[in-house]
C-alpha cells in the first residue's frame, strides 16, 4: 500500500513539475501594462494543449489507481469472506 501512495506521489510531482516547466515567464512587455492577447507574439502566449494533456492524464492515472485499489480490497474481502465461510461450515 505504501508502495502505491509513493507510486501515485511521484507522478503528481512528475506532472506537477511538467506543467510548470511549461509555463512561461512573464516577458517586460507584459509587466509594463495591459496587452491585449490577439496583439501578442505567439511565443508568449501560453499553450493550452500541453496542459489539458496532463490534466487529462493525471486524471487517467488518478482513476487507474483507484480502481486498482478497489481491486485489491475487493479480493480482501472475498478471502476473508471465503474464510469466515469455511468456518462456519466447519462448526455445522
Amino acid at each position: 500500500m505504501n508502495t502505491l501512495k509513493k507510486m501515485l506521489m511521484t507522478v503528481a510531482l512528475a506532472l506537477g513539475a511538467t506543467t510548470a516547466a511549461l509555463a512561461q515567464p512573464a516577458s517586460q512587455a507584459a509587466q509594463d501594462g495591459f496587452v491585449p492577447a490577439g496583439q501578442l507574439p505567439p511565443v508568449e502566449q501560453l499553450p493550452a494543449a500541453p496542459l489539458v494533456a496532463a490534466a487529462y492524464a493525471f486524471i487517467w492515472v488518478a482513476m487507474l489507481a483507484y480502481v486498482f485499489m478497489l481491486w485489491r480490497r475487493l479480493a480482501t474481502v472475498d478471502r476473508e469472506l471465503s474464510a469466515l465461510r469455511r468456518s462456519i461450515e466447519g462448526r455445522q
